[in-house]
């Protein structure tokens, strides 16, 4: 690799690997530094042709614009080269996504920003994150794991892929929790007359069939766990999305298996805060997804 890459540059393109997409606030989030030093790597990456940044509109601000980095493809060859990934997901171009799309990603990276505060704050925890399909081992570097999920549907398999997946471990009870992700951008229908994969009452029918059938276990051996079910999480945009989902989810028992809160919330509190909505039961108290010694 070249001689002028340090350590915190290689861990800046392992990130980009990792994530996909970033903006240099998440980076200073993920490496405990200061936009202002991230900002002079970047730069330098930059003209390296070892990343590509864009600017554009972003943010829970009306017109605050963000720096959004992506991975270019001398990278890739380098991650390869010294060994921290054994494959690389495809490399996102900034003329083939959309602003959907880069908001869609970006609140999942938040997400992840906001699970590692947790894991900061609260020693007792573990926490292991399956993002775009990569999981880091026990001697640093990531391994590619298919994230895909095969549902029995109808005498055919639908695929499930689910937007984040991450493990909570609480180290003294030896207990951990899986999780799966979907983050919404209001985007997709509640329903719809043909059952398509995108229709949320579709993905929650999917993901019961994956509690009831077990198809959940194939993680046990990704993350080393045992595991007597998991929590899907319904992370929304906004508020308005929220309440509406968690009025679909009450009409579909069982369902006490889903949790439901949005993006201002998390942003105002804390992931493991008492800011979900169990079952989508809005009517009682939220709850933490920790809960009570990470019970089920």
């Amino acid at each position: 690799m070249d001689s002028k890459l340090n350590k915190g540059d290689k861990q800046i393109l392992a990130f980009i690997a990792l994530y996909r997409i970033l903006t240099v606030s998440q980076f200073a989030a993920l490496t405990q530094r200061s936009r202002q030093v991230i900002r002079r790597r970047l730069r330098y990456l930059s003209g390296e042709d070892l990343i590509i940044n864009r600017m554009r509109g972003y943010g829970r601000s009306s017109g605050r614009t963000e720096e959004i980095i992506f991975l270019a493809e001398k990278s890739a060859g380098i991650l390869k080269h010294e060994g921290l990934f054994s494959e690389i997901s495809p490399l996102i171009s900034p003329k083939n996504i959309d602003a959907i799309t880069v908001d869609h990603d970006l609140l999942i990276k938040w997400f992840y920003m906001h699970l590692i505060k947790v894991e900061n704050s609260i020693p007792d925890l573990t926490i292991k994150p399956y993002s775009s399909g990569f999981l880091r081992n026990s001697q640093g570097s990531y391994a590619f794991f298919d994230p895909r999920i095969r549902v029995e549907s109808d005498d055919a398999f639908i695929e499930i892929i689910p937007d984040g997946i991450f493990t909570i471990w609480h180290k003294e009870l030896e207990k951990g929790l899986l999780f799966f992700l979907e983050v919404d951008m209001d985007t997709e229908p509640m329903a719809s007359m043909d059952r398509s994969p995108k229709d949320i009452r579709q993905k929650i029918l999917n993901y019961q069939a994956i509690f009831r059938k077990g198809h959940y276990k194939r993680f046990e051996n990704i993350f080393g766990f045992k595991f007597n079910g998991f929590r899907l999480l319904f992370m929304t945009n906004s508020p308005a999305r929220s309440a509406s989902l968690s009025r679909l989810v009450q009409e579909m028992p069982p369902s006490d298996f889903i949790w439901l809160t949005n993006q201002e919330k998390m942003f105002s509190d804390d992931l493991s805060a008492e800011i979900w909505a169990r079952g989508g039961k809005t009517d009682r108290p939220p709850q933490s997804i920790i809960g009570s010694y990470l019970a089920i």
